[in-house]
């Protein structure tokens, strides 16, 4: 495939040059399918490809391509493109099976997320996988999964909190006023001690002031609202545990 210098490398373009030299029988899995899913990617600039192929494939992974061989049943396969590709379901599993906890909470809660598939579609498929390679530790990662997460810097900030631990939140809990009109939906919540997590991306500064009216309104019913960056997440997470502890100890005092 000869494409002009100018044109940018993408995993767009990576799929469609694969698709004419891959065997027949290989399939575009993990992350590369949690992409083609529509999941985010877990770093901009991997582009790698990643496929499964038949054993005893002479296909072997270099730079670009990682490859694994094994067998895959026909029905957790789907054409995409110029590429075969594992279903959404599968994707999902191989996910939570293959890379480390934090990496597949995030996917999987973005594919989840978006319904590719839904909850209740991937449980169904985990618990018809009896003794399939890895099904106990997607069975327990599958517990841990939120739907309802919409980044994956919620997702990062709720296992923070839950392997300090502290109870899981609530994801995506709507709060309303004594009238029962609406006020707000937050990120995480602790709605009996009225305790609410929101993560600021580093985009956040257009909508900056709307979110502190609301946060505003938000305390004015009685909720303590913590507001967390990246740094609290990457650099301090032992801080925003104890940040959020001391503050449901002190509603429950």
């Amino acid at each position: 495939m000869w494409v002009a210098a100018e044109v940018p490398d993408s995993r767009q373009l990576r799929l469609q040059a694969l698709g004419l030299v891959l065997p027949e029988r290989a399939v575009v899995w993990g992350p590369t399918a949690a992409w083609v899913w529509g999941a985010s990617v877990l770093a901009d600039d991997d582009l790698d490809v990643h496929v499964v192929c038949p054993n005893g494939s002479r296909v072997r992974s270099r730079p670009g391509l990682r490859v694994v061989q094994g067998s895959l049943d026909p029905a957790d396969v789907v054409q995409w493109g110029p590429v075969r590709v594992t279903s959404a379901t599968r994707t999902a599993y191989d996910c939570l099976h293959r890379l480390r906890r934090i990496d597949a909470l995030v996917t999987v809660d973005e594919l989840t997320h978006l319904r590719r598939p839904s909850m209740g579609e991937l449980t169904a498929y985990v618990e018809s996988c009896h003794g399939m390679r890895g099904v106990r530790t997607v069975r327990r990662l599958l517990a841990e999964v939120e739907p309802l997460a919409e980044s994956p810097m919620e997702t990062r900030t709720r296992v923070v909190l839950v392997d300090g631990g502290l109870p899981r939140p609530v994801a995506q809990f709507v709060v309303y006023d004594g009238d029962g009109c609406f006020v707000a939906r937050l990120d995480l919540a602790y709605p009996e001690a009225k305790v609410a997590v929101e993560y600021d991306g580093a985009l956040h500064w257009a909508q900056r002031r709307d979110d502190d009216r609301r946060r505003d309104r938000v305390r004015a019913l009685g909720w303590t609202v913590i507001v967390v960056s990246a740094s609290d997440v990457f650099r301090e997470p032992e801080h925003l545990v104890a940040q959020v502890a001391l503050a449901l100890a002190e509603r429950a005092a």
